[in-house]
């Protein structure tokens, strides 16, 4: 047998959920896996490459940036003059003075172009060395001559010399990038020299960050061919293996073998001194850590998986629930259980649904009662019925015997009463139809009006004012005489004048009937409306909420009675029906007046 649960729909969610997102994904995080080794070490290679040349770009800007001091001060007109000016500084005031200016050029020079940790020297071939971090101190020539660096200085003949490390002769001197250049190259050993030092740990990489990279598998040197000037001390020595051994497989990446260690190289040409700056990563650290990530990367995957599957069955068990409530309302509505009704919690689309649901049953059992209702009124009706027709001709035969006596008697009145009353009957016996034209409506009226008119003694009058093209229109039969009869009992005013007046809007027609009476006040308005709209409400005969209850039921909620008072005094009735006009044949004809 199937398993139901997978039946329902939460199972299919479940197991939609596990074919369409849960396994694709893991498919596709495995694949990835077994080829993100090689991608992420072509991009960390190609990563690797963009920071050793933008590292290479910013030690060529300070390069740069010590050459243009170098340039200031070779040019600067007042320098060459202190240089090439025989006169002692220490002695005669305008050689102090240029003295004194031609040190606070070097410090500003230092400040504006350097940085205030760079040191600046200027060898003046009189026997003085006058720099920014110790002022002027004598040193002979040739002790100056016996400099490592001076002799490839004056080879050069006024280009820069490079030099690196070099070390500050003080105690505890700090090691030092050297720029050294001779000054007015025109002489043997021209006017001067300029020396410029920045701290190798400003223009490279200071010690502790040598260290942190290499304990990271990061190894960075700086090469002169294949001579290594700083960088580890470990690789130190295989800076001529570094330019042997390497070779660039298809995707472009430079590898190196180092006895069993394998490489990763990155490097970049430094243009002022010529140097390279480069850059070796250890496979076998990458790889380990590329492991450690994936590993970690997988974990993180899995658990957050399993989180989402947990929130989800959750999430999805909390949105259905509501559903399967309402499918076991709809079940019990099924069997007939009309009091039920789905709790409805939020705003969404199952919640409107529900909320329908419940407005639906709830119209469901109005509908089942206003049946139940009717067909009992129905039977009532149909039993009064059959009681109004018990012997009508028993009843028509005895009255006519009673007109006679009268007549006999000379009691003209009553022979004339007797005799619109049968009138009346007789319409109300002999008329089988629902809808009825106006005209005969109003003959009935008529009729019924002069029973009235006997019965107050001539102190009620009808006035009508009704277009001869209405007199045609279909109207709900006994409309009219209830409303009229409602006058006489509650206008409270005699002489009693009631008008009748019929107009045409539209498609529609709307005839008023007005009394001259006490009217009613707003209470009583109110409490009429609210009667109207209540089952078995009656004012007199046959009712006004009976005519009502008949027009809506035979036009719709858009027609039927309305009470107010009028605006002259007195009660003011409006009917509204809609406008079908019967012709001779007696079929009704829709007339459109739009």
């Amino acid at each position: 047998m199937a398993n139901p649960w997978f039946g329902s729909l939460r199972g299919k969610i479940v197991l939609s959920l596990f074919l369409l997102i849960i396994v694709p994904v893991l498919f596709i995080v495995y694949r990835f896996y077994s080829s993100s080794q090689h991608i992420l070490e072509t991009q960390l290679y190609h990563s690797n490459q963009t920071s050793v040349e933008r590292k290479a770009a910013a030690m060529n800007e300070l390069s740069i940036r010590m050459l243009k001091a170098s340039n200031l001060l070779m040019n600067d007109a007042e320098t060459l003059k202190f240089l090439k000016d025989p006169a002692d500084w220490k002695n005669e005031y305008p050689a102090f003075y240029n003295y004194t200016t031609l040190m606070t050029k070097l410090s500003s020079y230092r400040d504006l172009l350097l940085e205030k940790n760079v040191y600046i020297a200027l060898y003046d071939n009189k026997g003085f060395v006058h720099t920014t971090w110790g002022g002027t101190a004598p040193i002979p020539n040739a002790q100056l001559q016996r400099e490592s660096w001076y002799e490839h200085t004056a080879q050069l003949g006024g280009s820069p010399a490079w030099i690196v490390p070099y070390s500050l002769p003080v105690e505890g001197g700090e090691q030092l990038l050297v720029m050294a250049r001779l000054i007015n190259t025109e002489r043997q050993n021209g006017d001067g020299l300029i020396w410029i030092g920045i701290p190798a740990g400003v223009f490279f990489y200071a010690d502790t960050e040598l260290k942190q990279q290499a304990a990271a598998g990061t190894h960075m040197l700086l090469l002169d061919g294949d001579t290594s000037l700083l960088g580890d001390p470990k690789l130190a020595e295989e800076a001529a293996a570094i330019n042997q051994g390497k070779w660039t497989d298809d995707s472009g990446i430079t590898r190196v073998t180092l006895g069993k260690e394998h490489y990763l190289v990155n490097e970049a040409t430094l243009i002022g001194p010529g140097w390279k700056l480069v850059q070796l990563v250890d496979n076998q650290a990458f790889g380990s850590a590329l492991s450690q990530a994936k590993n970690k990367s997988s974990l993180l995957v899995l658990l957050w998986f399993l989180l989402f599957a947990i929130a989800f069955i959750g999430l999805m068990f909390r949105f259905t629930m509501p559903i399967k409530r309402l499918a076991r309302s709809m079940n019990r509505v099924g069997k007939g259980e009309w009091n039920t009704e789905v709790a409805v919690k939020g705003r969404d689309e199952i919640a409107i649904l529900s909320h329908n649901f419940n407005r639906m049953v709830r119209q469901l059992q109005e509908l089942v009662d206003h049946l139940s209702e009717e067909q009992t009124r129905k039977q009532k009706a149909q039993f009064q019925a059959l009681q109004a027709q018990i012997n009508p001709h028993f009843l028509t035969n005895t009255m006519n015997s009673i007109k006679w006596m009268a007549i006999l008697s000379g009691s003209t009145h009553v022979s004339e009463m007797l005799t619109k009353l049968g009138k009346l009957l007789n319409y109300t016996m002999q008329q089988q139809e629902e809808l009825v034209r106006l005209r005969d409506e109003l003959d009935y009226l008529q009729v019924y009006m002069a029973l009235q008119e006997i019965r107050y003694h001539d102190n009620i009058a009808v006035t009508m004012d009704i277009p001869e093209e209405l007199l045609d229109a279909e109207i709900v039969r006994f409309t009219l005489q209830p409303i009229v009869e409602n006058s006489i009992i509650h206008g409270n005013r005699f002489p009693l004048h009631i008008s009748i007046a019929a107009r045409l809007e539209g498609k529609e027609w709307v005839v008023e009937i007005g009394d001259n009476g006490v009217g009613m006040q707003e209470d009583t308005i109110r409490w009429v409306k609210e009667q109207m709209s209540q089952p078995h409400a009656k004012f007199s005969g046959i009712g006004i909420r009976n005519v009502n209850e008949r027009i809506k039921l035979e036009f719709g909620d858009r027609y039927g009675v309305s009470l107010g008072n009028g605006e002259q005094g007195g009660v003011l009735a409006t009917v509204r029906l809609p406008y079908r006009r019967r012709t001779e044949d007696h079929e009704t004809a829709l007339v459109d007046c739009g």
